[in-house]
C-alpha cells in the first residue's frame, strides 16, 4: 500500500512539472499586448542628400541646413544626416 501512495505522489509531481514547463514554454512565444510605439519625444533620423569629408584640419564639411556628418571609426568619408521630431537637442539639455 505504501508503494502505491509513493508512486502516485511521484506521479503527481511529474505532471505538476510538465505541466509548468508546458505552460511556460507556451506564454514565452506568444505575442501577447505590447506597449505602444509611440512616444511623447518621438524622432526620426533620416540621410541627407550629401556626403562630408574629413579636412586635414580634423574639420569635417559637405553638410548644409540641419544635416550634419555621420562616419564609421577613423574614415574620413562620411554621410550628411539630418534629426526631424521632437527630441531634445544636447543644447537644451544642459
Amino acid at each position: 500500500m505504501a508503494f502505491n501512495v509513493i508512486t502516485f505522489l511521484q506521479l503527481a509531481v511529474f505532471v505538476v512539472i510538465l505541466f509548468n514547463i508546458n505552460l511556460h514554454s507556451a506564454s514565452a512565444g506568444s505575442k501577447g499586448q505590447r506597449a505602444s510605439q509611440v512616444s511623447e519625444t518621438s524622432i526620426t533620423a533620416e540621410f541627407c542628400d550629401t556626403s562630408c569629408t574629413q579636412g586635414t584640419d580634423k574639420t569635417w564639411s559637405g553638410c548644409s541646413g540641419d544635416c550634419f556628418c555621420v562616419h564609421v571609426g577613423n574614415d574620413t568619408e562620411g554621410r550628411c544626416m539630418r534629426w526631424d521630431g521632437d527630441y531634445p537637442s544636447a543644447e537644451e539639455e544642459e
